[in-house]
């Protein structure tokens, strides 16, 4: 009985102590009913200028510097293909052709180049016989000249001749009439004048003869002109037509137009092919691989950065140390208006041939960097309604909005034009819990 009594008493003091504590109420709640709340803290900081380096890590592929697939010019049969998929080869240098890959055989263009030879041996017969037919005409037109020089040389002799017998006619039949001399004497002077005047008009028709003949061996003369003109034009076309079948036949030789590596063969050894590269499969196709291309699709936000100077690491992850640090070689400098990437291109030497078209890389781009700007982590910038900002803590503890234009951003850090001096004491932690005109503890980051 007494056990039970001193254990109800136990209990009854327990209960009397928890219902004490119940009654007694927390600081906090005691400042609530009281109105006194304490200011919000907030960590601020100053922005900070320094140089800000912005390092894209993107995805690239290797591709041949060069890819060519090859065709036949002409429709013919393989009689040999000395390369195959893998071997290498050798494009031409000076007067070294390149490498042999294919030869076909076509043997009505052997044919037709016979024919042509033979077409410019008689091109060539007909230009000499019109040469000599113009070397004739050029003769006989200088024998014409010569003609007709002599006779405008003999009827200025005979017009002289008549001159002077008509004269001396004259002065007899005076000495005539006054009996000077005698009438023979005048008659016979007669007979010289008339002969001297048809002598005159012979030399006369003779002009007229040897004129019409000038004309017409100058006639002849242009005729062969022609002629040996017209020679040498036919003797032109055959000579072009024997150089296109010769051409034609230099096609059935296929050779390597760079050096480079065979990575397709479509054809062997008794293949009919068709000429044209709509026809089907290439006969070979061909790469060149030193250089290689490394293609880099760039996003839009990085895209507006790149230029030739921006300098880019590339390595494969499948070849460890391969390492290669360089320049950005070109760019599309347009953007792809599926994917909002811009096409960059580096170009690397590959001498040992390690990187080969179609591996994976991946490439750091250096996109920006801006030597000296003021600065201030991400945290402490709030975006909304399209409209950029920060909070920063005045003198009093009081929270000021204060509008920015951005800038570059790189890593934890964004650049800022515009909006702050550096004098400011900006909320970086937690910015967008503050609003404008709130009272707040400034306090410094925790160390």
């Amino acid at each position: 009985m007494n056990l039970r009594l001193k254990t109800f008493e136990s209990v009854l003091v327990v209960l009397i102590g928890l219902s004490f504590c119940g009654c007694q109420q927390s600081p906090s709640v005691q400042g609530a009913r009281t109105g006194e709340q304490a200011p919000a803290k907030a960590t601020v900081i100053p922005p900070q200028r320094k140089p800000l380096l912005r390092l894209v890590e993107l995805p690239g592929r290797v591709e041949a510097y060069e890819v060519t697939p090859l065709h036949a010019k002409a429709t013919g049969y393989v009689i040999n293909i000395p390369v195959d998929v893998g071997d290498t080869i050798r494009g031409p240098h000076g007067d070294e052709p390149g490498t042999l890959l294919c030869e076909l055989q076509v043997p009505e263009l052997k044919e037709e180049l016979a024919q042509k030879t033979a077409a410019i041996a008689q091109a060539e017969a007909e230009v000499a016989q019109s040469d000599a037919g113009v070397k004739v005409a050029e003769a006989a037109v200088r024998s014409a000249d010569a003609k007709v020089a002599e006779a405008k040389s003999a009827i200025e002799r005979e017009e002289s001749n008549f001159i002077r017998w008509k004269s001396e006619f004259e002065r007899i039949s005076q000495l005539a009439e006054s009996g000077a001399v005698t009438r023979k004497v005048a008659d016979e002077t007669r007979a010289q004048k008339d002969a001297a005047d048809a002598g005159r008009n012979e030399v006369a028709a003779r002009i007229v003869t040897v004129e019409a003949q000038q004309q017409g061996v100058l006639a002849d003369l242009e005729k062969a002109r022609a002629d040996a003109i017209a020679a040498r034009s036919r003797l032109a076309v055959a000579q072009a037509d024997e150089r296109r079948t010769a051409a034609m036949l230099d096609y059935m030789l296929i050779r390597a137009p760079f050096d480079g590596v065979v990575v397709e063969r479509n054809v062997h050894t008794g293949h009919l092919v068709q000429a044209g590269a709509g026809t089907g499969k290439p006969l070979l196709i061909v790469m060149r691989m030193d250089p290689v291309r490394v293609m880099i699709d760039v996003p839009e936000v990085d895209a507006v950065h790149i230029t030739p100077e921006t300098k880019v690491e590339i390595k494969i992850p499948s070849l460890p140390g391969s390492l290669w640090e360089g320049t950005i070689t070109r760019s599309s400098w347009s953007l792809n208006t599926t994917s909002r990437t811009m096409s960059a291109e580096v170009h690397i030497p590959n001498p040992d041939g390690k990187w080969r078209p179609g591996q994976y890389v991946q490439a750091r781009l250096t996109a920006a960097d801006v030597k000296d700007c003021l600065s201030l982590p991400k945290s402490a910038v709030v975006t909304q309604d399209k409209q950029t900002y920060c909070f920063a803590v005045d003198s009093a503890g009081k929270v000021l909005r204060l509008p920015i234009s951005l800038g570059l951003q790189a890593g934890t850090d964004v650049e800022i034009r515009e909006g702050l001096t550096g004098d400011e004491q900006v909320i970086s932690v937690n910015a967008g819990a503050f609003r404008e005109g709130q009272v707040v503890e400034a306090t410094p980051p925790v160390q």
